[in-house]
């Protein structure tokens, strides 16, 4: 299936803009199509990053690559569950398991994502992927046969490389989102991250200690991570605005908000921070369309959405993944067209799209009074469980999605109720979306 000369450095079938999980896993399935693919990543790696948190939806793709074992002979920390404590409305203390599934295990994991990123590109590299760091791409020209970057490398030097497909896995600068199509923000999910890595800080005993845990607070929310190596990744998410009204440091503000959870400086008693703290904007959005004429985004290239609920890992190499096989129909039909490309933009959107409702209400009171409640049946989070491990994603069986649905309208149905009764008794039911 090469389309280019396999002695010609600056030709591929394939050039990939990013080598993050999107990237990196995009390549490896695109190589093994018999494509010739360059992927271009203007960091060095490893390098510090957020989003640590893997849902069990990944763990089948591991398995796709042909990376699970050697990734866990890596030292990984078992994560099972998520635990939540509201210390809020003080709703009490909830632990979600994942269910065991027929297409996917009851369990993933918490990983540094500087070595995690790293091994990905690594094995993409081993794959027969060209892999070239601190390389950026500056500019794209789409010529009637094949599109024609520039490329800069961090010592100087830029060379033009010319290329059948671009797959534009660049993250949040989306290289080439807004030539192709138009960046949607998505409402009153504007936030800002605030992290850091610790250690020596005091594990919580009585909950699996590769949980993830979430601490509701009255500026956001909070989560701590535990890792394999006896570190810990714990952080804040609050509103943008809340962030800009502050004059003092972001390192003083990441303090006073950690102080605002009696459990979390409990844990930090003897804990010493190993990182600066890290600000990361979470202004979701979404690139709508995010395939053009030899060209396809993926994950936070083609949309981003709260971190609320761990997706981002999964849901960017899912995308490499159906990207990478879309490219490999257009390869063999020859034709590189928009439209050839419209399936995988649908398929993308309809597996996104059970995410938003959650991340949306779930800054809204009455939804916390369902979900967190210790009263709820466990039949009645089973479907909203299948949503946050990435079940729901690919529910491409009739029963699958028939099931799903049904549960997810009772569920609401009863948030709604949630929701009449807290207005009948005086509390609020304004949603903490925009604070």
């Amino acid at each position: 299936m090469l389309g280019t000369n396999p002695r010609d450095e600056n030709a591929y079938d394939v050039v990939v803009v990013g080598g993050g999980p999107a990237g990196s896993t995009a390549a490896t399935f695109l190589v093994r199509q018999g494509l010739r693919v360059a992927v271009f990543e203007r960091e060095a790696f490893p390098r510090f990053h957020v989003g640590e948190s893997l849902l069990p939806a990944n763990l089948p793709i591991f398995d796709r690559l042909g990376c699970h074992q050697a990734l866990q002979q890596t030292g990984l920390m078992e994560k099972r569950g998520v635990t939540i404590f509201d210390e809020y409305e003080h709703r009490g203390t909830m632990t979600v398991q994942f269910p065991r599934l027929p297409f996917q295990p009851d369990s993933s994991y918490q990983v540094v994502r500087a070595s995690f990123d790293d091994f990905l590109l690594h094995h993409a590299a081993a794959s027969g992927a060209s892999v070239y760091r601190q390389h950026t791409v500056t500019a794209a020209r789409h010529d009637p046969d094949q599109v024609v970057l520039q490329v800069t490398a961090a010592q100087g030097g830029t060379r033009e490389v010319r290329t059948q497909v671009l797959v534009d896995a660049s993250g949040r600068s989306t290289f080439l989102g807004t030539q192709f199509g138009r960046r949607e923000p998505l409402p009153d999910l504007g936030k800002v991250s605030l992290f850091a890595h610790f250690r020596n800080v005091r594990r919580d005993p009585t909950i699996p200690e590769g949980n993830a845990r979430l601490y509701l607070i009255p500026q956001g929310w909070m989560w701590w991570f535990s890792f394999a190596d006896g570190t810990d990744s714990i952080g804040c998410v609050l509103h943008a605005q809340v962030v800009k009204a502050r004059t003092g440091s972001i390192e003083a503000l990441f303090d006073e908000v950690l102080a605002t959870s009696p459990r979390v400086t409990a844990g930090l008693v003897d804990a010493e921070r190993i990182s600066l703290v890290q600000p990361v904007a979470n202004f979701s959005y979404r690139i709508t369309p995010c395939v053009g004429d030899r060209y396809l985004a993926i994950g936070d290239a083609a949309g981003f959405i709260d971190p609320i609920f761990s997706t981002g890992v999964y849901l960017a190499m899912r995308s490499g993944e159906l990207a990478a096989d879309a490219i490999g129909e257009a390869f063999r039909a020859h034709d590189f067209r928009a439209h050839r490309f419209h399936a995988y933009d649908k398929y993308l959107r309809r597996g996104t799209a059970p995410f938003l409702p959650f991340i949306e209400r779930f800054y809204d009171p009455e939804f916390l009074d369902t979900f967190v409640s210790q009263r709820a049946p466990t039949w009645l989070r089973l479907p909203v469980v299948w949503v946050l491990s990435g079940a729901a994603f690919d529910y491409r069986s009739l029963w699958r999605s028939l099931w799903l649905r049904f549960g997810l309208a009772i569920f609401f149905a009863i948030v709604h109720i949630h929701k009449v009764i807290r207005w009948t008794k005086g509390r609020t039911v304004a949603s903490r979306r925009s604070w």
